[in-house]
């Protein structure tokens, strides 16, 4: 399967389709090295790799998931007190974020052209009386 938009910082590994409802894009950063946040020294010394899902936009009518493969590295300046550092891929999402930027500008934008009266309409349904409301949230 061919992906119609560009994944800034990333190359993706494969596609997965799990059902016709969600589809997985596995992926990891480009470049063999990672910067240090704390002395800016660049580290080729892979100390261990991990996986990020974060949701983004939609494709077609699939819900899509990215599976990033991100890597820790060793800092090697012996003055540097950050022992190791994990890689961030900073255009497609913040640290820690469950969603990639895209996805949560498309929602932000979508909340502000509501006016915040689609979550109105939902918590006001039938068959949601019950739920519980919260004012901060835009859907």
């Amino acid at each position: 399967m061919q992906i119609p938009f560009a994944i800034p910082e990333c190359r993706i590994k494969r596609v997965i389709e799990q059902n016709p409802d969600r589809l997985v894009i596995s992926m990891r950063r480009r470049g063999a090295s990672g910067r240090c946040p704390d002395c800016g020294d660049t580290s080729q010394s892979v100390h261990s790799r991990y996986h990020r899902h974060p949701a983004d936009l939609p494709l077609s009518a699939s819900r899509t998931v990215l599976r990033i493969e991100v890597r820790r590295f060793y800092c090697l300046n012996p003055s540097c007190h950050r022992r190791t550092f994990a890689e961030s891929p900073s255009e497609l999402h913040s640290p820690r974020a469950r969603c990639t930027r895209r996805l949560a500008e498309a929602q932000g934008r979508i909340g502000i052209a509501c006016g915040g009266r689609g979550r109105r309409s939902f918590a006001d349904a039938p068959e949601n009386a019950g739920q519980p409301r919260n004012r901060a949230a835009v859907h």
